[in-house]
């Protein structure tokens, strides 16, 4: 028994720290394709870093299928299987850095598309008069499900800034959605949920807090795409799961994501464009660039992190404990989005003011 869960739970985050450690160890030899480049607008590290710390990531998922017991592991599979054009566009842009947005975002819809054909889940309603008499024609609910799993996959590559700030994001919602799982008794969800949480604790010991590697496009579509994919199965497997609550677990990137969009909107950007007013770069700025300026850059880096991982686990937390009330859900994301607004326009005020 203490060997079988020695197996499950542990061995899949000793295969991902020792393969990302050995991706840092050996980064003189492929360097010139994995650094991440210190320069740009979003960029805060100051050490060229690898940022394919997706290929840990996914020798860790795969130990994680491989010892997964046999009511998860058929899932976990196909999960994993269907997440193969997000991770591998994703791959691509970490090596030649010319893969555009659109490529990516259409690949992780093609995931979508798979992880339907083979699990046959898809959003056939989202509680709201109207959509949902559309999403139960099937073409329509497909292409809908593929569309959202494409803006969750997204959402976490663009919250991917700051040392451990995906990671930790990643941990908390998997593990609301586990949490769920277990209550309303879908065990083979939440068994996925914990090997996918070890998986991220494998890769936060290198990435948390020192940044010696970066998750890159590669791992923040894959994980992006197995939270999506998560967030779908969950109620439509356990009816009385409010799809609210998904949304809710999901919120910070989420919302993070819609006001990038209506920002970039707002400027007349293009969308595929960094910029420096995402609410984790504002914390770095005005609060611990401002507050802790003797702490090492990396560090500082990594204070960014707590504060956007407690956003994130006040909107879990009334995700789990409302799991099955619509109305309760519905006015979380409405707070959720008032509370970041609020945050964020106060952060971009000190910002100007400063300047």
């Amino acid at each position: 028994m203490f060997r079988d869960l020695i197996l499950q739970y542990y061995l899949p985050v000793c295969i991902t720290f020792v393969s990302g450690l050995c991706i840092v160890i050996t980064k003189d030899w492929h360097g010139k394709h994995s650094f991440d480049t210190h320069v740009g607008i979003q960029k805060f590290h100051h050490v060229p870093t690898p940022r394919i710390g997706g290929i840990a990531l996914l020798l860790g998922l795969i130990t994680a299928w491989a010892v997964a017991p046999q009511e998860s592991s058929g899932l976990f599979g196909k999960m994993l299987v269907a997440g193969i054009p997000a991770f591998a566009a994703g791959m691509v842009e970490d090596f030649t850095k010319r893969v555009g947005v659109r490529e990516r975002l259409l690949a992780t819809m093609l995931s979508g598309l798979v992880a339907f054909f083979l699990t046959g889940y898809t959003l056939n309603g989202i509680e709201v008069a109207g959509f949902d008499s559309l999403l139960s024609i099937l073409p329509i609910s497909v292409a809908f499900t593929a569309f959202a799993v494409s803006g969750v996959a997204n959402s976490i590559n663009i919250i991917d800034g700051f040392n451990g700030l995906a990671g930790g994001i990643l941990i908390v919602c998997f593990s609301a959605f586990g949490l769920i799982s277990l209550m309303v008794g879908d065990s083979s969800l939440g068994i996925i949920c914990t090997l996918i949480i070890m998986v991220l604790a494998g890769f936060m010991l290198i990435n948390f807090p020192f940044g010696k590697i970066f998750m890159g496009d590669g791992g923040a579509y894959l994980m992006g795409f197995l939270l999506a994919w998560v967030a779908v199965m969950l109620p439509m497997r356990n009816p009385g799961i409010s799809k609210w609550a998904s949304v809710l677990v999901c919120g910070y990137p989420l919302i993070e994501t819609v006001f990038s969009m209506a920002r970039r909107a707002w400027s007349k950007a293009d969308p595929g464009q960094p910029d420096s007013e995402h609410l984790h770069s504002l914390i770095k700025v005005n609060i611990v660039r401002r507050y802790f300026p003797e702490l090492p850059q990396n560090l500082r880096n990594a204070m960014v992190s707590p504060f956007c991982w407690t956003f994130a686990m006040l909107l879990s937390f009334v995700a789990v404990k409302y799991y099955d009330d619509k109305l309760i859900l519905m006015i979380g994301v409405l707070i959720g989005l008032i509370v970041y607004a609020s945050l964020h326009g106060i952060l971009l005020r000190m910002q100007k003011s400063n300047t």
